[in-house]
């Protein structure tokens, strides 16, 4: 009996280890799939002639997937309506029949990022197909860059169009392109163009309709016309028209009835850094500014005292701005000295006749040696402002009238130049207008960093002919 049970123990334990050992886990992946879809088939060669298919077929070596295509697709010249396309298992399909396409005219096919693998969404780029419908393929091109009239920075979202040079200048309000192509990294570039001219055109297409039907996107135009067989690159400076801007400053709003408007605190800051009073902070070219939102009503300019160590700076000036929120202290400063702004209670009062309270603020100014000195030489060109900015904030606004320019007190770092073409000489950027062609004035950026380094000078020559030379 004994030898019994151990059997049936025995038996058991074998049979739950074999169970243990069934176990059903998922298997261990490998490695991620980063490769794009590959054409294994087409029913068409690139750059096949006398096309007469009414369907275009790709074939491909994983099963894949659209996304975005209307917006993707790219059939230049533009059909009078977007194409069927699908796709199923392997298979991409682009419909095209007969009533689309134009006799004895080559067409080019750009997929933009539309197809991409069923299951990681890795995209085919650059997938391109040309054909004609006639005996031969046309091959020029035109090719060129879009840059922002205003900032000088090369544009990443705006469609280039070629229009017939018989168009009149309300197509461009009311007809989409015939040939069109999308700007990437500043660039664009039309290809297989017949030899012909034609009308350029770059939009910023804000509602995607290819149209210029709003004074808030932003266009570009080349005054002549363009001929592929003698275009060279081509430069477009994107603007927007003038035109009426909605006010969106809400201060003089008037509150809804029964709602109930909270007082502001009556509180100030200053521009004076005073966490070590020893160290040098202050800039030689700073200017104090005291800000409120609560506004300065009513100023007292005799408890406002600007003093170095002890002794009152009778030459400094006190002055507020027109919106009656800021309040600057201004004089010589001395290097390396040390200065207290003195503010009295009631130096100020509110538009509620509610008196601000006095503060003092002590600092340090810098020593010439803490900045450094840059000197331009560029060739004299009328009606030129140079711009000089840090980062985002804008250092010096020079009108050229030397070859020469020199920037002194700079802080270090890395700083870079901006050259308005200013035409009309009124001191500002002005835009174009499409109307009476007047093109945007140019605002010119150079690329090249400028470092700045304490007690050094910088000297460099920008020399080089004005982008103004290749304005049409």
């Amino acid at each position: 009996m004994t030898r019994i049970r151990f059997s049936y123990v025995t038996i058991l334990l074998g049979y739950l280890s074999l169970l243990s050992c069934a176990n059903i886990s998922s298997p261990q992946g490998g490695a991620q799939d980063k490769t794009a879809p590959r054409i294994v088939r087409s029913n068409m060669k690139d750059s096949m002639l006398n096309f007469k298919a009414d369907k275009l077929e790709f074939e491909f070596d994983e099963f894949v997937q659209l996304k975005d295509v209307q917006n993707q697709l790219i059939i230049s010249p533009l059909l009078k309506s977007k194409p069927k396309v699908t796709s199923h298992k392997r298979k991409v399909t682009v419909y095209l029949p007969d009533s689309l396409l134009t006799d004895n005219t080559t067409y080019s096919l750009s997929f933009g990022n539309a197809i991409q693998d069923l299951h990681e969404g890795n995209a085919l780029e650059n997938l391109k197909y040309t054909f004609s419908t006639g005996s031969y393929l046309d091959t020029l091109q035109i090719k060129g860059k879009v840059i922002h009239a205003k900032t000088g920075l090369a544009d990443t979202s705006s469609w280039v169009g070629l229009y017939n040079t018989a168009s009149a200048d309300s197509d461009f309000f009311n007809k989409k392109p015939t040939y069109l192509s999308k700007v990437r990294n500043g660039l664009f570039q039309i290809d297989n163009l017949p030899n012909k001219s034609f009308t350029l055109f770059a939009l910023q297409d804000a509602n995607m309709n290819l149209r210029y039907d709003s004074i808030a996107e932003a266009l570009a135009f080349f005054r002549q016309p363009v001929q592929p067989l003698k275009s060279d690159t081509i430069v477009l400076y994107l603007f927007k028209e003038a035109g009426r801007i909605l006010d969106t400053n809400t201060s003089n709003k008037t509150p809804l009835r029964g709602q109930v408007m909270k007082a502001q605190p009556l509180s100030y800051s200053c521009t004076i850094d005073t966490v070590n009073k020893t160290k040098r902070t202050f800039g030689l070219k700073d200017t104090i500014r005291l800000k409120t939102e609560s506004g300065f009503k009513i100023l007292d300019k005799t408890k406002i005292r600007l003093y170095q160590d002890s002794v009152l700076d009778a030459t400094s000036k006190i002055e507020i701005d027109s919106s009656m929120r800021t309040i600057q202290v201004l004089t010589d400063w001395e290097e390396e000295k040390n200065y207290t702004l003195t503010l009295l209670d009631g130096f100020a009062k509110d538009t509620s006749g509610k008196e601000f309270k006095g503060a003092e603020f002590s600092f340090k100014t810098k020593r010439k040696s803490d900045y450094g000195f840059l000197h331009l030489t560029q060739s004299i060109q009328p009606n030129t402002i140079l711009y000089l900015y840090k980062q985002l904030e804008l250092i010096a606004k020079v009108n050229q009238t030397d070859s020469v320019v020199t920037f002194s007190l700079l802080t270090p770092g890395d700083y870079r130049l901006e050259i308005l073409h200013d035409d009309n000489g009124n001191g500002q950027w002005d835009t174009g207008k499409f109307s009476n062609k007047q093109m945007p004035e140019i605002l010119e950026r150079i690329e090249q960093s400028i470092l700045i380094k304490a007690n050094w000078e910088n000297k460099i020559d920008i020399r080089k002919t004005s982008t103004s030379a290749i304005k049409k």
